[in-house]
């Protein structure tokens, strides 16, 4: 049994969250050997492969699992996602990563390691609405109207808490950020990116790939 959790994040496909139940203050602990430098606004791994790490295959097997029921219930398919690159961040008070997106990957993601109360979310902008462009209907809501059901459609951010366990899974090219932190502690998460295994795609449709 999973607690796997979807939401629509704007338009098509979802994000979603599942939680990990293992030692956490096993992993910080072991972040903390690794070395660390500058990026832009907060401090990332020089290891670029954190989950090839031995140490780590539970975890490893944990995010891959929970990979392939993503395709399975958003894809409907069974084909094997790999992992390619993880890296650690760490965000200190004054702080921030700045808007970006993820390159040469298929699904991304994000792993909570440590927060305390405070911590600035995961922010997940919605591209397909742009300020500059966007008609605004809304007369203040209507209480007769029925409940906005794709509220998610409709937004421009989408906060998700960084509540230490909690695993985030989304479309690689969904803009996303951390605001300045404003809080004293440190914000550890452990990002990760993906890349279907091949062969892949349709040879009938001619979408093949090998």
């Amino acid at each position: 049994m999973n607690n796997d959790q979807y939401t629509t994040l704007f338009p098509p496909p979802p994000l979603s969250m599942t939680y990990w139940t293992g030692d956490l203050q096993y992993i910080e602990n072991e972040i903390k050997k690794y070395q660390f430098q500058k990026n832009s606004g907060n401090s990332i791994s020089t290891v670029n492969r954190f989950l090839d790490d031995p140490t780590f295959i539970d975890l490893r097997n944990f995010i891959l699992n929970f990979i392939h029921r993503y395709t399975v219930k958003v894809f409907r398919t069974r084909q094997k996602i790999k992992l390619t690159q993880s890296w650690i961040t760490i965000t200190n008070k004054g702080e921030n990563h700045p808007r970006h997106s993820h390159s040469n990957s298929y699904l991304s993601g994000v792993m909570f390691i440590k927060s305390v109360t405070g911590s600035s979310p995961l922010t997940f902008e919605n591209h397909l609405r742009p300020q500059q462009l966007y008609v605004n209907l809304h007369d203040g809501g209507d209480p007769s109207l029925p409940p906005n059901e794709f509220r998610n459609c409709d937004i421009a951010m989408e906060y998700i808490d960084p509540i230490p366990g909690r695993i985030v899974l989304f479309p690689s090219p969904t803009p996303h950020f951390v605001p300045e932190s404003t809080v004293d502690g440190e914000r550890i998460t452990l990002a990760f990116n993906t890349w279907p295994e091949g062969p892949f795609g349709s040879e009938k449709d001619l979408t093949y790939a090998y």
